[in-house]
């Protein structure tokens, strides 16, 4: 499905996907290459790696995979930790999720990445055309969050009070790692869902209501799929439900053709929030 947008963007593409698996696995990418032995000092305080692949990316960073022996109710705090360090940036951490994103199109994510997904049951993806953020794939989508890291979004726009309500946020307690506003669509989501007890689509609606702009968003956590868009309802998001329960998402009906050839599918409406339990 993303390779049929690489006409929206090539500076990257990434995908979340959620499995069906037992361990805890990381995804971490890092500025050089021989950091692994840095970054497993990290790991080790909150538990052992094992099944460690590290490998060169299609642009300038390098990526650590493993499997981690470690309580679950300590993923927040080891993510954490990874970000704060200025050479990682997690890309994913937890039992189910697993975040690929790099320079470039899908398939020379596909091609650099060897991506597999064992019992995969669903996923979301983007593509990217960098506008007014910089150039780096920490900065591209999906983005995930230490605040539920089970969670990740993809976004289509921006948002005009960005600053302010990043302030605000800080002001909460929430930390950064980016300066990118789709990181902070993603810790809104996840501190209304994990601080204010709200369920995913409480917490879409509050999430309306706080960011201003021009946007669509998708957000996935381990059980459901959510999809907002604003109120003036510029930027597209495409939907289409089968008889067999599949749902597919686009900003294009062309990506969804590689699923469903003859998809005829809906426009959401401007300010709509929909969810769907997987």
């Amino acid at each position: 499905m993303l390779k049929e947008l690489v006409h929206r963007g090539q500076d990257a593409t990434g995908m979340a996907f959620y499995e069906t698996r037992d361990d805890i696995q990381v995804r971490v990418a890092m500025s050089q290459l021989e950091l692994d032995k840095d970054l497993e000092k990290i790991i080790g305080k909150y538990g052992t790696a094992s099944g460690v692949r590290t490998y060169r990316g299609v642009g300038i960073f390098s990526f650590y995979e493993a499997s981690v022996d470690m309580k679950s109710d300590q993923i927040a705090d080891l993510n954490w930790e990874i970000d704060s360090d200025p050479r990682f940036c997690t890309h994913s951490l937890g039992q189910q999720i697993k975040v690929f994103k790099d320079k470039g199109s899908a398939q020379m994510l596909e091609d650099c990445h060897k991506i597999s997904a064992s019992g995969a049951t669903h996923g979301i993806g983007h593509v990217r055309l960098a506008t007014e953020s910089v150039d780096n794939i920490n900065f591209a989508h999906p983005f995930t969050t230490y605040l539920y890291p089970e969670l990740s979004i993809v976004h289509n726009g921006q948002f005009t009070n960005y600053f302010k309500l990043r302030r605000k946020m800080e002001h909460w307690g929430v930390r950064f790692k980016t300066d990118n506003d789709s990181e902070l669509a993603a810790h809104l989501v996840a501190y209304l869902m994990k601080e204010k007890n709200m369920d995913l689509e409480e917490a879409l609606h509050v999430a309306l209501d706080e960011l201003d702009g021009l946007f669509t968003i998708l957000v996935s956590t381990p059980d459901q799929i959510g999809a907002f868009k604003d109120r003036l309802g510029i930027k597209p998001m495409l939907f289409h439900e089968d008889d067999n329960g599949t749902i597919l998402f686009g900003s294009e009906q062309i990506c969804l053709t590689p699923v469903v050839s003859d998809v005829y599918a809906s426009e959401m409406e401007p300010g709509e929030v929909k969810i769907w339990s997987v």
